[in-house]
């Protein structure tokens, strides 16, 4: 691991550890949104200024530029005094980031035993969620949202199948499959958040923690693979 991997670990980690606290200490809190957003943007930043020797890692680096667009309505968005909702916007930018993550994952593509086995466990958590929340959502949400699961289990799924492509160095894949099943988290802890009555009516510290704690940490690693040197086999 090069010194600037080093460096985004040290600074990032720690401050997955601080939203965590301030969760706890100023529940839904507009300070401790805009502290969300600025983290993310700044890891944004670093993935822009690292050097970037592979077309994987701009392509990866993209996804962060719609990262940053989709938490502006999903995050920072609820710092301000607006009415409207906005968030299937901010959805959108995160499927055009996942879109971006599997473009960038797929290299070396192929259908093995141990693809359809993963391929298998992600369908069975994806139904398992899905018979949970679909008799919460109706409509265009509802459609929205399978469109969304979709996009983000498939991302998940040809992340983790990396490990088994010989494209990208073996430390590498284990990155990139890491990250993809803490964003499939994170995005599940939104999905229970928003539409599962019980959590959706009021802050719950607890689950807001399982959100950040896969968000930050999901999103750091794809920026230490994006600052790797050695990407590929």
């Amino acid at each position: 691991m090069n010194s600037i991997q080093k460096r985004l670990l040290i600074i990032y980690l720690p401050l997955t550890i601080l939203i965590l606290a301030l969760d706890h200490i100023y529940p839904d809190a507009k300070m401790v949104l805009r502290l969300k957003y600025a983290i993310m943007i700044t890891l944004f930043l670093s993935s822009v200024i690292v050097s970037k020797k592979f077309l994987e890692q701009k392509i990866m680096a993209l996804s962060l530029f719609f990262l940053v667009i989709g938490d502006f309505f999903l995050v920072f968005y609820y710092t301000l005094d607006f009415k409207i909702d906005l968030s299937p916007i901010g959805a959108a930018g995160f499927l055009c980031a996942y879109i971006c993550l599997i473009i960038a994952y797929q290299k070396n593509f192929k259908i093995g035993i141990k693809e359809i086995i993963a391929g298998i466990l992600m369908l069975a958590i994806l139904l398992y969620i899905f018979f949970s929340l679909s008799p919460y959502i109706h409509g265009a949400i509802l459609a929205g949202s399978v469109i969304f699961s979709l996009v983000l289990s498939y991302m998940t799924w040809t992340g983790i199948c990396t490990l088994f492509r010989g494209y990208f160095t073996r430390k590498v894949s284990k990155l990139i499959a890491i990250s993809s099943i803490l964003m499939f988290i994170c995005d599940m802890g939104v999905a229970f958040s928003r539409f599962y009555p019980i959590y959706s009516k009021s802050f719950m510290p607890w689950l807001q923690n399982i959100i950040w704690a896969a968000y930050i940490p999901g999103w750091t690693l794809l920026v230490v693979v994006i600052a790797d040197n050695i990407l590929l086999l």
